[in-house]
């Protein structure tokens, strides 16, 4: 499912370059250099993430408890975020189509689905224990009591 999401991901991207190409939109005007750094800051954005959360997550995996710690004390799916947000920031300043921007939207029912599919299999593996971490930390984004006190800063919860 995950690679599925990850290819509408890509056609959706595509689509709206399409779109900013193909209807008289004005591109999205930056100087060669800031194009590039913004386009470079927010893939690398989005990569790091991936992989510190893969690095966290395969940690939790091979303990058999869940993920609380690393980008996962702030939100329950940090992967899905940076492909949604770093990644559509960075397709939208690698090819100067604000429009771009917008495809969050249609990107963000693509990974909200995959993100319930998973929280319900969490659900059911850590009980109470993943409610009570879902209640602490936003899906995609950060709650302000995540960013004070990290749900996992006090235990872990064990399989």
């Amino acid at each position: 499912m995950g690679l599925l999401a990850l290819a509408l991901t890509l056609a959706i991207w595509a689509l709206f370059v399409y779109l900013q190409r193909a209807l008289p939109l004005p591109p999205l005007r930056l100087s060669p250099g800031w194009h590039w750094a913004l386009t470079i800051l927010f893939a690398l954005d989005a990569l790091a993430t991936v992989l510190w959360s893969f690095a966290v997550l395969s940690g939790a995996l091979r303990a058999r408890r869940l993920a609380r710690t690393g980008p996962y004390a702030m939100v329950r799916h940090p992967m899905y975020s940076a492909v949604m947000y770093s990644g559509t920031a960075a397709v939208a300043f690698a090819f100067q189509a604000w429009v771009v921007l917008l495809a969050v939207l249609p990107v963000h029912a693509v990974w909200i689905s995959l993100a319930r599919k998973e929280e319900a299999e969490l659900r059911g593996r850590f009980g109470e224990g993943y409610g009570d971490y879902a209640l602490a930390t936003g899906q995609f984004l950060p709650r302000l009591r995540s960013l004070i006190r990290p749900p996992g800063s006090s235990q872990e919860l064990q399989d």
